[in-house]
């Protein structure tokens, strides 16, 4: 069984900038390997990740703007794990965190995200997330092959303000 090591001297949280020590130390469980790894954040930045990445996710989804961003998101699927790739790196081979050790109370959490379903609950969720944003996507395609004219405005902006553009000069 692996020990858990004490706080790095001189470690600095990458979200917060705060000094990492004792009182906000922890660590990251990795999958296959099971091995424990520090974090480069501090506890409140970590649990606060994990509480708030799922929801963020489907904020992103409602709010997604560009097709591009929908399809990153819609491909990757609901997250399930705490993720951030700064301050929880993935060693290669590991395919996720599994759990979170906190220092300053010597607990040991599930890394599993606020919310977030999994199995059969997480697919239902992100084929109505699919089937809801289809029409978007569609749309998108739709709209990048429509012609342009002049100054990159599709044919039917140009006319709307060569209209406009007229009655201002009669």
């Amino acid at each position: 069984r692996q020990e858990h090591r004490a706080p790095p001297e001189g470690a600095e949280c990458k979200v917060t900038w705060d000094d990492i020590d004792e009182t906000n130390y922890c660590e990251y469980q990795t999958a296959p390997s099971m091995l424990w790894f520090p974090a480069q954040a501090c506890e409140t930045a970590v649990e606060h990740m994990r509480t708030i990445q799922f929801h963020d996710y489907l904020k992103k989804v409602e709010k997604a703007d560009c097709a591009a961003e929908m399809c990153r998101l819609l491909d990757a699927g609901p997250p399930i794990y705490i993720e951030e790739r700064e301050a929880l790196p993935l060693p290669n081979e590991e395919t996720h965190i599994l759990q979170l050790w906190y220092m300053s109370n010597n607990r040991t959490i599930s890394a599993r995200l606020e919310g977030a379903l999994d199995g059969e609950e997480r697919q239902k969720l992100w084929d109505s997330l699919t089937a809801l944003n289809k029409f978007a996507l569609d749309k998108n395609e739709d709209d990048d092959k429509t012609s342009t004219g002049k100054n990159g405005q599709d044919d039917n902006n140009a006319a709307a303000l060569s209209s406009t553009d007229s009655t201002l000069t009669d």
